[in-house]
């Protein structure tokens, strides 16, 4: 019977144990990508806490910086964003540095396409106005340009049957970067996917 208490004992706090470690390894976190392979393999450097308020990534976007830093377990590490690939936020997003500029990855099959949500100057009126911009690169360690017809066919030289494609089911370049929630996919991701088999 004492056995039988001992192994009840220890059951109970192999539990508790692994209940612990799951918890703490199943915390959200965030961090840097300092690669693209980092990126692929979602390997985080410089990895915060999200559930720790002062842990936190600062990029320093005021006047186009090109530093940033990582608040980490009490110690601050300096970035270059030249240097560094992208981050990871709490809230599940990824993004690219690319010209001292975060671009936020949103699909990676095929090709990659990112997204900001930055300011621009209104033709008519005053003042700035927030507007979304869409861009594309053909491997995630590519140049990143504008996601336009022409671009795509531009990085795309050879394949014809997306360049029918584009010209076939897009009255505008805006409509380049839409998404078909039936599908969970972008259009122009399927289309190209077609095109290649």
């Amino acid at each position: 019977m004492k056995h039988v208490n001992i192994l009840a004992a220890l059951g109970i706090l192999l539990t508790a144990c692994q209940f612990g470690f799951a918890q703490t390894g199943s915390g959200k976190s965030s961090g840097l990508y300092l690669t693209s392979r980092d990126f692929e393999e979602q390997k985080l450097s410089y990895s915060i806490d999200c559930k720790n308020k002062n842990d936190k990534i600062r990029l320093n976007d005021f006047f186009g910086s090109s530093s940033g830093f990582v608040l980490s377990n009490g110690e601050k590490h300096k970035f270059d964003k030249k240097n560094v690939y992208g981050y990871h936020t709490c809230d599940n997003k990824n993004f690219r540095f690319f010209g001292n500029s975060a671009y936020q990855i949103l699909d990676t099959a095929g090709f990659y396409i990112y997204y900001q949500y930055r300011s621009v100057e209104q033709t008519k009126g005053k003042g700035l106005v927030k507007a979304d911009f869409y861009f594309f690169s053909k491997k995630g360690d590519d140049e990143i340009t504008v996601l336009n017809s022409d671009n795509l066919k531009k990085a795309f030289p050879e394949n014809h049957r997306l360049h029918y494609a584009i010209d076939a089911n897009f009255k505008s370049d805006q409509d380049l970067a839409a998404y078909d929630s039936f599908q969970k996919t972008y259009k122009i991701k399927y289309l190209y996917d077609e095109s290649v088999k």
